[in-house]
């Protein structure tokens, strides 16, 4: 689905993306945060990429944390995410709630500096429920859909949930140094390409151009 955004000058995008193995905190818990900067009108391979998982902070509070501090420590003037506003921020929330421990939403979240695509989209459709994928607004515009295949099956939402999530953290607890190696590579692939899309799909909104450099790939695994 295209948008039709209004055009603006923002400086600096930042944008962020949460994994999680179930999408409600009661049942789930968060296994990586993505964060991503992009300055318009620079090619996508200036755009950087953190990829923040439980392998490298074992505690999910903590997780969660550094999460946020690397989104506000972003040089950017505004916040891209797709569902972040109704999903991520929320989930967040709720789990660190649970967990007892202190969290701010990211500053430009609270300072109504959060462009969120799929919101955006949800406000001229009928229902919440009719809305279109991150991969079906790529799509809608022509750009090539990037694809994460693991041991054989293309990895989505729910399967990062109910396999790949749980997967990075048995490994974690076992402290198996060679899967987490192979299956960080595995949701490496899965979160920046999220990453990039939020960044393509927000320029084509405004007619913008961008060239990515992810979209498209398809990374091919095995662990």
């Amino acid at each position: 689905m295209q948008y039709d955004a209004p055009a603006d000058d923002h400086e600096r995008l930042v944008t962020f993306d949460i994994e999680t193995t179930h999408y409600k905190p009661a049942q789930g818990e968060t296994v990586a945060i993505g964060v991503g900067e992009h300055a318009p009108g620079a090619p996508g391979v200036a755009a950087t990429y953190d990829v923040l998982a439980r392998d490298d902070v074992e505690l999910e509070g903590e997780l969660i944390r550094r999460g946020i501090e690397r989104v506000d420590a972003a040089d950017a003037d505004v916040l891209v995410s797709y569902n972040g506003i109704g999903f991520d921020v929320e989930f967040l929330a709720e789990r660190a709630e649970r967990l007892g421990v202190a969290m701010e939403p990211p500053a430009l979240h609270t300072a109504g500096s959060h462009v969120d695509l799929f919101a955006d989209r949800v406000a001229v459709i009928e229902s919440r429920y009719d809305s279109p994928s991150l991969e079906a607004c790529l799509d809608s515009y022509d750009y090539p859909v990037p694809s994460t295949i693991w041991n054989g099956e293309p990895v989505t939402n729910e399967r990062f949930g109910e396999e790949l999530g749980p997967a990075l953290l048995a490994a974690t607890r076992e402290g198996d140094a060679d899967r987490l190696a192979a299956l960080r590579d595995v949701l490496a692939h899965y979160l920046i390409t999220d990453l990039e899309a939020n960044f393509a799909i927000y320029y084509a909104d405004r007619g913008v151009s961008f060239a990515p450099a992810y979209l498209g790939h398809e990374g091919v695994y095995e662990a």
